[in-house]
């Protein structure tokens, strides 16, 4: 019986390293979001540049506002390979502390790849989203209803979003529901 009770504790202590080292966090993945729109020149009116507001990237999501010609926070995420979701403010200074009243769904035109350890930097700008109807580039429908009601449903609540116009309507205030009356 202690020969079974140390080969077991041998054991444990072999196993204690293999298990941790699966955890191992001392690489992390990070991601940064980058606006790629253009700044407002010096003196200029912070209004006419055009905002990220917000981003969403496999698991992460990227939720304080990014200027024009800026980069995000860096955010820890997870080993992934995804397209980029967006929303765009045209027009808007997110220091007014005015919500905006224009939202525009992008999503970036390819899949981006980030491995354990690496930083993983993604630019939205008009070359590298598509979504954005003043670039002449609109989504399809439901690659904009797969983004207002699944990536980003909060920010779309109470609205239609239509793709080919980058518009959103209200919706009324009885929800559309058909009272049958």
């Amino acid at each position: 019986m202690k020969t079974l009770a140390r080969t077991a504790v041998v054991a444990l202590a072999f196993a204690i390293p293999l298990v941790s080292s699966s955890c191992d966090t001392s690489d992390p993945t990070n991601a940064v979001m980058t606006n790629g729109y253009p700044t407002t020149p010096d003196g200029g009116d912070a209004a006419t540049q055009t905002v990220v507001f917000k981003v969403w990237w496999s698991a992460s999501l990227f939720d304080d506002p990014i200027p024009a010609g800026l980069d995000s926070e860096t955010n820890r995420v997870v080993p992934a390979s995804d397209y980029a979701y967006a929303l765009l403010v045209p027009n808007w200074d997110p220091s007014s502390h005015t919500p905006p009243s224009t939202l525009i769904p992008v999503r970036t035109n390819e899949k981006w790849s980030a491995s354990r350890g690496d930083t993983l930097h993604i630019t939205i700008s008009d070359e590298t989203v598509i979504g954005n109807c003043a670039a002449g580039k609109p989504l399809s429908q439901d690659d904009a209803d797969f983004i207002t009601q699944r990536i980003f449903p909060g920010n779309f609540a109470n609205v239609v979003y239509d793709a080919p116009t980058c518009a959103s309507t209200p919706l009324p205030a009885d929800g559309g529901a058909d009272t049958g009356g």
